[in-house]
């Protein structure tokens, strides 16, 4: 049903239409980032390289120079053939720390130079003077034990740890001169970060660090390193890792290297953004275009709302309106021809149907009153003979007073009759009605015959179809009275049902409806007419349906212990105004 409307085939045919360019853009805006995410990645990777190698580079020539000053340099070869409290001791200590004061100079990553022995220390350093001889005092001593110089192989740098140490982490190594002498440097991991940093200035380009590593796992960061992912420890051999970051949602590249000349990382974290900052406008025009699709696609359903689903809408409304019988229904005029001539054809329509079908109730309505007098006509020959009766033996035994109050109470009773034309009554008048009925009866068999009335006050105004429980009653006492000694009780009852109604139900304790005959008041089949007072239920339950429709029911049984017949009738709600529900 929902395929078949006008508006969704029309929005589905515009969708078709533009989805393929939508899809076009997307790709190639995909594949654009791509493109660039791949070729300034390369760029930045060759930077790193470019500049890991030019630091192992430095490395290297610090090596050398170490390395030379240990074999070439005349003074230090000299140094320890001299007692260390002689003058040729001091005057020779005194050349080689100008030489290394002025190396430190000369090799701008060296923080510290020195010449160890286990009993003096010479050095130079742009750092704090005493606080780097106790770091150069303490380090080398462990170092220099017999198993730590079985481990170092002259080349490769050390990564060490100091509180003392500006950035706490520092390279460090020495190369044997002679026994017990080593000629070292110290190169601070803060300095080689810093010139790191000035390839990739922090919340600009990226974001770097150097980090202590073991195999292709980084361990730990020796540089206060701002990480904007979560730790990623692995070291890859690709061009770069791509990495989403779950708490902001941020896409970053990370590129790690390794130095050649000591067990540390470089690691580089490029924000994706910064890569493909050049394609935001493009990648800005793609993400726009769908909205700006279903922008150009709402301007279109308004025009055409306007134009076609609107006089549609209301055309389809009123038709709807029609079949649910709310016949003053009227299309307004459009200004398209062809709407214009839909509305006036409905319209012209709509009134012939209205004047049909007033004619076709009032009809109905006539007939519905016309049957409705003439079943309570039905009702009123049943009584009529007995009553005659009563009266006519009463006055055959002179038996006045009877006679007085058995008029009186036929009097009301046909009073009742006369009057009864009224679609409705309260409860309280039909009860009333059965009163006059019972004490006839009563008089015509005194001390037999008794009705006991149970939970009825509350309803004496509820309005219910007229005659409409006395015929059950008259019933009773007609089949269930027969041939019976013992006190015949009636009993009428009744009961609330919620947002129905009430139930009212008449019980005797006579015998009952014959199986034949219940199966057939159960099963709403035809009675004979001679049947069990067939006419009088069969009138009932007609008037009920002309009235109430499906708002009342009739439901007829035996009781199985006590014995005798139970009708159950459930009359509709009264409604505001006192008129049930209809």
């Amino acid at each position: 049903m929902f395929g078949k409307s006008i508006r969704t085939r029309l929005v589905i045919g515009f969708m078709l239409v533009m989805l393929p360019v939508v899809i076009y853009m997307l790709i190639n805006n995909s594949n654009s980032r791509d493109i660039v995410r791949e070729k300034v990645a390369e760029t930045y990777r060759n930077t790193l390289d470019i500049y890991v190698g030019q630091t192992d580079h430095n490395l290297a020539e610090i090596n050398d120079y170490l390395y030379k000053m240990s074999v070439l340099d005349s003074d230090i070869g000299l140094l320890m053939s001299f007692p260390i409290d002689s003058d040729g001791y001091t005057l020779t200590k005194i050349r080689i720390d100008a030489k290394l004061n002025r190396d430190v100079g000369v090799y701008n990553l060296i923080d510290a130079v020195f010449l160890y022995h286990k009993d003096d220390i010479i050095f130079g350093t742009d750092s704090v003077y005493d606080e780097t001889k106790k770091i150069i005092k303490t380090h080398m001593d462990s170092m220099t034990t017999e198993q730590a110089l079985a481990m170092n192989d002259q080349r490769t740098w050390d990564v060490r740890r100091d509180e003392r140490m500006p950035g706490r982490y520092f390279l460090i190594n020495f190369i044997k001169v002679s026994e017990g002498l080593y000629v070292g440097a110290i190169v601070k991991v803060e300095d080689i970060n810093g010139m790191l940093t000035i390839q990739w200035s922090d919340g600009d380009i990226g974001h770097n660090g150097i980090f202590l590593r073991e195999g292709n796992r980084l361990l730990q960061p020796l540089t206060e390193t701002f990480e904007p992912v979560e730790q990623y420890d692995q070291i890859s051999n690709k061009l770069y890792e791509s990495v989403k970051d779950e708490r902001t949602g941020q896409d970053y590249l990370i590129m790690n290297r390794t130095s050649g000349m000591a067990d540390i990382a470089y690691r580089v974290i490029i924000p994706e953004e910064t890569l493909l900052r050049n394609l935001i406008f493009f990648r800005n025009a793609t993400l726009i275009a769908p909205v700006g699709f279903v922008a150009l696609l709402l301007i279109y359903l308004v025009f055409m709302r306007n134009m076609l689903f609107k006089p549609l809408h209301e055309l389809i409304l009123g038709m709807k309106k029609i079949s649910l019988g709310m016949l003053d229904v009227r299309l307004r005029k459009h200004k398209t021809i062809e709407f214009e001539f839909l509305s006036n054809t409905f319209n012209v329509m709509a009134e012939q149907i209205k004047t049909l079908k007033i004619d076709v109730y009032e009809e109905q309505l006539r007939v519905k009153q016309g049957e409705l007098k003439q079943l309570q006509a039905q009702i009123n020959p049943h009584f009529y003979m007995n009553s005659l009766n009563i009266i006519y033996n009463l006055a055959a035994l002179n038996d006045t007073d009877t006679v007085k109050k058995m008029s009186l109470h036929l009097a009301d009773y046909f009073r009742f009759i006369m009057k009864a034309n009224r679609d409705t009554i309260s409860l309280k008048e039909e009860l009333s009605h059965i009163d006059n009925y019972i004490t006839i009866q009563q008089i015509r068999f005194p001390g037999k015959l008794e009705c006991v009335y149970e939970g009825l006050e509350p309803f004496h105004s509820y309005p219910i179809a007229a005659l409409s429980i006395q015929p059950f009653v008259e019933n009773a006492i007609i089949h269930g009275f027969k041939n019976r000694r013992q006190l015949f009780r009636i009993s009428i009852t009744a009961q609330e049902r919620d947002d129905v109604g009430f139930l009212l139900t008449i019980s005797d304790n006579g015998t009952g409806f014959s199986p034949e005959v219940l199966h057939k008041l159960v099963h709403n089949e035809p009675l004979e007419q001679g049947e069990s007072s067939s006419l009088g239920i069969t009138n009932v339950i007609h008037r009920l349906r002309l009235l109430y429709g499906e708002h009342a029911s009739i439901t007829f049984g035996n009781r199985l212990e006590a014995g005798g017949a139970v009708i159950e009738m459930i009359f509709p709600k009264a409604a505001e105004g006192g008129k049930a529900i209809v």
